[in-house]
């Protein structure tokens, strides 16, 4: 008797396509989102016709499908859903070979499916093998190898939870850093620029109170240079356009506007200075003038703020995409040379990529404004590429380097 079909009954477990299921498994499956399957939980079986003119009814499956932190009800039809996880390993095929020496005496039977055995048999073993080319779990070989082990064969270093696109991820609240042979662990430190201070580990909370505030991180980790130089192009562009002039604490002022209008979803940006909020009645609005900056005075400061040296016209022999990078060189510069000077990472570091998304003119357009666009399917967004090493321990990133040619993405 053919066991029962667990898609058919409610509280029963099925499979189904990460793609059919929702768009936003893309973002956690990336480009093996067709070969992604997720599991769900039936909650309801039932027929009916796919359109009115339709003579046959089709067999429909309720279920909710759990993916990352989110999970979804999904109504599919039971042709598309699996009885089990095709990515498992397949139950290894009875061997009918010996059938006809199940009645011989002097071959002991198999073991019982409970451990026990007849006529006082050995219980019945079984040996793993691995594919050829890899090595066991749990050593230092290629192939989906576990954690390394120490001299006494114990396992050092996190757990393994997951495996995709032939990739092992581990917990990250258990990094270790034993990959490469014993490695001694160093405390993260970074020192402020303007007093000397230094912040390490548990300096946001010293004896039950905070030693330093948002204000003291934001001016021990961006780089004194590129404030004042930004500060002297500023009044330049602003005596120019006839103006008034700014000061260092305005523009630290800006940042903080700026940083405070990403917290708010808008249209309008003039509206996040209304004193009535346009959106719902029950939601007060932004009043972003109580800042102490007004509307006009931030659209000034935003109109003619430059961030990296960059000649009016572009010099003979250079191409026009180099020309364009000019606008963002020397900031990169700047703040890599100043982690270089201010900031001791931990012996944890993370090495990968980031995409500041492009929010301009889009289709054939997109190199008018952006000189290299670029496009990878396991990102949610398209944009500028950033290649980043970050400090795991404190959050701090070490080092950045802008993705400006085909050339410079480090074989994508």
């Amino acid at each position: 008797m053919a066991p029962p079909d667990s898609r058919r009954e409610v509280g029963g477990i099925t499979w189904a396509k990460a793609e059919a299921v929702s768009k936003d498994c893309k973002r956690i499956c990336g480009a093996g989102i067709k070969d992604k399957c997720i599991m769900g939980t039936v909650m309801q079986v039932f027929r009916h016709k796919k359109h009115e003119k339709s003579k046959r009814t089709t067999t429909y499956v309720k279920a909710l499908y759990k993916f990352g932190d989110s999970q979804k009800e999904k109504s599919l039809s039971l042709q598309t859903l699996l009885a089990q996880d095709p990515a498992a390993a397949p139950l290894p095929a009875p061997d009918n070979n010996n059938n006809n020496n199940n009645n011989n005496d002097n071959e002991n039977p198999p073991a019982l499916a409970t451990g026990t055995n007849n006529n006082n048999a050995a219980p019945a073993t079984t040996t793993t093998t691995t594919a050829a080319g890899t090595a066991p779990e749990g050593t230092n070989g290629g192939g989906s190898a576990g954690p390394p082990l120490d001299p006494e064969g114990a396992p050092v270093g996190p757990t393994l939870v997951a495996v995709a696109h032939d990739r092992q991820w581990f917990d990250g609240n258990n990094i270790h850093s034993m990959m490469n042979g014993p490695v001694l662990g160093k405390h993260w430190k970074m020192i402020d620029q303007w007093s000397g201070a230094e912040l390490s580990l548990g300096c946001d909370n010293s004896g039950g109170h905070f030693k330093f505030s948002e204000h003291d991180s934001f001016m021990a980790c961006f780089p004194k240079d590129q404030l004042l130089w930004m500060v002297q192009a500023l009044n330049r562009n602003l005596s120019a356009a006839g103006k008034k002039t700014t000061t260092a604490g305005e523009t630290l002022k800006w940042f903080g506007v700026l940083i405070l209008v990403t917290r708010f979803e808008h249209g309008d940006c003039a509206g996040l200075w209304s004193a009535a909020s346009s959106s719902n009645r029950f939601v007060p609005p932004p009043s972003l003038g109580r800042t102490g900056m007004p509307r006009q005075r931030f659209d000034d400061l935003f109109q003619h703020m430059e961030w990296s040296e960059q000649p009016t016209e572009r010099p003979e022999g250079m191409p026009a995409d180099q020309h364009r990078w000019m606008l963002v060189d020397d900031f990169v510069s700047r703040f890599n040379a100043h982690r270089v000077s201010h900031f001791n990472p931990s012996h944890v570091i993370c090495v990968d990529e980031s995409i500041s998304r492009w929010y301009g003119l889009g289709g054939t357009w997109i190199n008018a404004g952006l000189p290299f666009y670029v496009a990878i399917d396991r990102k949610p967004e398209n944009g500028c590429e950033i290649q980043n090493s970050c400090c795991a321990k404190s959050g701090i990133m070490m080092r950045l380097k802008v993705v400006k040619a085909p050339t410079n993405m480090d074989n994508k």
